[in-house]
């Protein structure tokens, strides 16, 4: 019985710590429906073989969202043109203000590069970036 106690204190402690969890690179680039994002185009920059450049998203409806939350993040992408593929290389949480709260950063090198959905925001990104 008490292993039985025991076990289900752990099951809704690790629950509770999952909720609390902070926030990754994988979770922070993705782009949810209540949110809007679009390249910045001045951020687009060839560097021998790969090209990056940046997303900034924004939540479609301020008022909607925790006063503590950011206001906002940019995604930092890397392309490899000729391949058509593209990876997350960082991402910047910034406050109402647009200072930056926090950065996350891919190693050099360890981004996991993919090719975009045809169609999706990604894709048309990417095919701006690759001009």
């Amino acid at each position: 019985m008490n292993r039985v106690l025991v076990l289900i204190a752990l099951a809704l402690a690790s629950t509770a710590f999952a909720q609390d969890a902070p926030d990754t690179i994988e979770t922070l680039s993705m782009i949810r429906d209540s949110e809007t994002a679009r390249l910045d185009q001045q951020t687009i920059q060839q560097r021998g073989d790969v090209t990056r450049f940046d997303v900034r998203v924004q939540p479609r409806d301020p008022e909607q969202q925790a006063t503590d939350a950011p206001a906002g993040r940019f995604i930092r992408y890397v392309a490899r043109c000729g391949e058509k593929s593209m990876g997350v290389a960082a991402v910047a949480t910034i406050d109402r203000q647009g200072k930056m709260l926090k950065s996350y950063v891919v190693p050099p090198g360890a981004a996991d590069f993919a090719v975009p959905a045809d169609g999706s925001m990604e894709a048309r990104w990417l095919a701006e970036a690759c001009r």
